[in-house]
């Protein structure tokens, strides 16, 4: 806008009040303008809003399309400080017994102390095998092979063989402890009585088992003390061994899986009396699944009631009101809920599953109907996650790729959304030239009405000098 110019006091001519009014005219195509862009930028913002909400149900119905998902079972250990469990989908329901004897643990074997970790141990090839360990004999994995670990003068520190026991990757960690007594190189191979660990010397020295050099870090259970066997072990390697519903069993860890089908066992500590564990359906979970996705339809249908809503009177317009998409789309996810699921017998249906639609367009739990079903998983995964297509897919399918149809890149939404922002940029431009036009009439106008208050105080001072040459006066 041009500047404001104190104008028209010779000629009584008021040109900022003449200009604004002019303006005020030539003003209205902006206005309208910047009513349309306002009008553009809430229906962009409602598509947006629109998508993540339809995103979030197509999240849901996702997990729910999911059979993994629909057999949720807990299981209560009458003693979680002992031993407990863990169920997944393969697993059944029922109670079962278990009593802890031994719990698995790794070999942990210790060298002398070192001045420190940068101390010098020495050169050659340490070979390290893993195996079991039975009256102080060594026999090796069947199908394994020997590690051969190069120790250089590049890498013959405590800190480098760590490292190069750590970097083959062959079962076995290394670690240095530091205490009063100096740096010990700490060796721990896995977890059971096939972890144990024999480890051979190729020493630079050329006495491969004595105590000096490198072979100060041979480790055979066979040989004799300071001879060949000059690690310390600290831990023997051993399984776990425990009895479930009467039966004797060991494990290599003490998370063995599938000793019950579908079920990880987590053993603690040893038993003094048995641990009794019950494995059920987690109706909780069950429910949490069916809620999630009333939660999820209602959120979007709320959504699109409100963007949608037609007010005659104009203040509760939903921003989407009359848009096609927006209309179709609000359709389109009631009509989802209709039909069955072909092959079911029972709860083929939503409703028949208590999931019922409600005048409102809401979904509503109905509660007879529910409940028994949260005590049979299986009904409700094949409502929702049976495979396959047209009426044979389960409800959570059929949601999922609706949401994922809507959702893409070449969706509806993002197509309606490209429009909607066209038409915000091209309202933008259409802007910027109309502020332009009105800053040039303005221009335009201010400078016409400045000429004539400059010509009517002329003429006004031309008057009154005649008056005043003729003697007459001017009122």
């Amino acid at each position: 806008m041009a500047a404001i110019t104190s104008t028209g006091v010779g000629s009584g001519l008021d040109v900022n009040t003449i200009v604004t009014s002019l303006m005020s005219v030539e003003q209205r195509p902006l206005t309208l303008l910047q009513q349309q862009a306002g009008t553009l930028q809430a229906r962009l913002s409602a598509f947006g809003t629109l998508k993540g909400q339809l995103a979030s149900l197509g999240d849901v119905a996702a997990r729910l399309a999911s059979p993994d998902n629909w057999n949720p079972l807990r299981v209560d250990s009458s003693n979680a400080a002992a031993a407990d469990a863990t169920a997944g989908t393969k697993a059944s329901a029922g109670k079962h017994t278990l009593e802890v004897s031994q719990l698995a643990r790794a070999q942990v074997l210790a060298s002398g102390a070192y001045a420190s970790s940068t101390s010098v141990v020495g050169t050659g090839t340490l070979t390290l095998e893993l195996g079991t360990t039975a009256g102080g004999a060594f026999t090796p994995r069947t199908g394994g092979s020997p590690a051969a670990i190069a120790i250089t003068a590049a890498n013959q520190t405590l800190a480098g063989v760590r490292d190069a026991i750590n970097a083959a990757q062959a079962g076995v960690t290394a670690s240095i402890v530091t205490g009063s007594g100096g740096a010990q190189l700490v060796l721990r191979g896995p977890e059971g009585a096939a972890g144990s660990v024999r480890l051979s010397v190729a020493d630079a020295d050329g006495a491969n088992i004595d105590g000096s050099g490198l072979s100060a870090l041979a480790w055979d259970p066979a040989a004799a003390a300071g001879a060949g066997r000059n690690l310390t072990q600290t831990q023997a390697a051993q399984d776990a061994k425990f009895r479930l519903d009467g039966l004797d069993l060991s494990a290599a860890t003490n998370t063995p899986a599938d000793v019950l089908e579908g079920v990880t066992l987590n053993l603690k500590q040893v038993t003094t009396a048995p641990v009794d564990l019950g494995i059920a359906v987690d109706t909780a979970g069950v429910r949490k699944n069916v809620n999630d996705f009333v939660t999820a339809y209602n959120a979007l249908n709320k959504l699109l009631q409100a963007q949608t809503r037609a007010d005659p009177g104009g203040t509760n317009r939903g921003a989407l009101q009359a848009d096609s998409t927006a209309v179709s789309l609000l359709n389109g996810l009631r009509g989802m809920l209709h039909g069955t699921v072909a092959g079911l017998g029972g709860a083929a249906s939503l409703a028949a599953a208590g999931i019922e639609l409600q005048r409102d367009g809401s979904l509503s739990l109905v509660e007879s109907r529910v409940a028994p079903l949260l005590q049979q998983p299986a009904q409700l995964s094949a409502l929702f996650a049976q495979s396959g297509t047209g009426d044979a897919r389960g409800f959570g399918l059929r949601f999922k790729q609706w949401a994922q149809a809507l959702t893409g890149e070449a969706g509806p939404l993002a197509s309606r959304a490209d429009g909607l922002q066209r038409g915000v940029d091209a309202n933008r431009k259409r802007q910027d030239a109309e502020q332009a036009r009105l800053d040039r009439t303005e221009q335009r106008l201010r400078a016409q009405y400045q000429r004539l208050d400059s010509e009517m105080t002329t003429l006004k001072a031309r008057m009154q000098q005649m008056s005043a040459s003729l003697g007459l006066t001017t009122g």
